[in-house]
């Protein structure tokens, strides 16, 4: 084919496509290859995240294995997952094989890789049962009869357990690694902001301490409040677990009025008996001390509840902590205008506009 011939073929393809493709197909084509780009971005950073999570989480098959992790692990929280590719649990049914209610599994898995990034002193195993005879005996001496199941060991013994992917299952295993293993989202320790209470000598300590200013916070010793939540560390309940975050967050935003310590009143018999003398029989409680003798105590997992106790206690002691100023209210005329600008904005972009 001559050249000339071979541009007027050119040419003639190019027209057919253009009628094709009318005014738009090429914003719509690089939208997708945006979108593609976009994906494949994605996929490396998740693989990236995966190679990071397998690195340090250590597969198991054996009875011996698991406790020589337990016993490498020191003091450190353990959590093993009991998985299976091929059941899940999720809710009051269990799904097997590769039916689409099995993504429910896929999802918690990817949350505790999350997790497991960011807990940096927490050891976690897995143990899979497919296909391995001795790891599906393991997983049946241990009790777990449904998967997943996620358990939770301090010093070699159980101590928590969560079993299945249901609705809340991720915020379920975040606070009980916040709670038994010291580590929150983006690295946070627990114990940066609550001190650590075993005996009536450690108490004393406690409450004799006084809280230096913080966050623009000058209140005198005698009216800053000391608050100590009682708990225990085995087989806690669920509300113990709950509402720990909410601690965490209150003694962020309350320090330099507001001291926070915890006691697991089931581990020593020193904490026992601390937690015998102060006459907790239900927990989590929170006794509530000012210059040094209780004022207070709650007995519950509510968090708002628990909120309201601290903000009632500051406020009938002239205590006044920051609040968050309230947004200002956008008149509909300025509303209008900044939709009509969003919309004129997609529209040039070549986008469907939710305005």
């Amino acid at each position: 084919m001559s050249s000339c011939a071979a541009r007027a073929v050119f040419a003639a393809n190019a027209r057919a496509l253009t009628r094709q493709h009318p005014r738009g197909a090429r914003s719509t084509t690089m939208r997708g290859a945006r979108t593609i780009r976009a994906a494949s971005e994605g996929d490396v950073r998740r693989a990236q995240e995966t190679k990071q999570v397998l690195e340090r989480t250590t597969e198991i098959s054996s009875a011996s294995e698991l406790d020589a992790a337990l016993a490498l692990a020191g003091d450190n929280l353990v959590m093993l997952a009991i998985e299976s590719d091929e059941e899940c649990f999720a809710g009051e049914t269990a799904w097997s094989g590769d039916d689409a209610k099995m993504y429910s599994c896929k999802q918690l898995s990817a949350s505790l890789a999350r997790i497991a990034r960011e807990a940096n002193d927490v050891t976690f195993l897995r143990l899979e049962v497919v296909g391995n005879e001795s790891a599906r005996a393991l997983a049946k001496d241990l009790g777990a009869h449904a998967f997943p199941t996620y358990q939770y060991y301090k010093h070699g013994e159980l101590v928590w357990e969560h079993v299945g992917a249901g609705a809340g299952s991720h915020e379920k295993i975040a606070e009980g690694v916040l709670f038994y293993g010291d580590s929150g989202a983006g690295g946070m320790k627990a114990s940066e902001y609550i001190t650590e209470v075993a005996s009536a000598g450690e108490l004393e300590d406690f409450l004799a301490l006084c809280s230096p200013e913080q966050n623009g916070l000058s209140v005198p010793c005698e009216k800053q409040l000391a608050v100590l939540d009682v708990s225990v560390e085995k087989n806690a309940p669920v509300g113990c677990l709950h509402i720990f975050p909410a601690i965490i967050s209150l003694a962020k935003n309350t320090a330099g009025a507001t001291r926070w310590a915890r006691l697991l009143g089931d581990t020593s018999e020193e904490s026992t008996a601390l937690m015998q003398s102060l006459n907790v029989t239900e927990v989590p409680t929170f006794v509530f001390y000012a210059d040094g003798k209780e004022v207070q105590r709650y007995t519950g997992a509510d968090r708002l509840a628990l909120m309201n106790k601290v903000l009632e206690f500051q406020k009938s002691n002239g205590v006044r902590l920051p609040e968050r100023a309230p947004r200002k209210r956008m008149s509909t005329a300025e509303a209008k205008e900044i939709a009509r600008a969003a919309r004129e904005r997609d529209r040039a972009a070549g986008r469907r506009s939710g305005w």
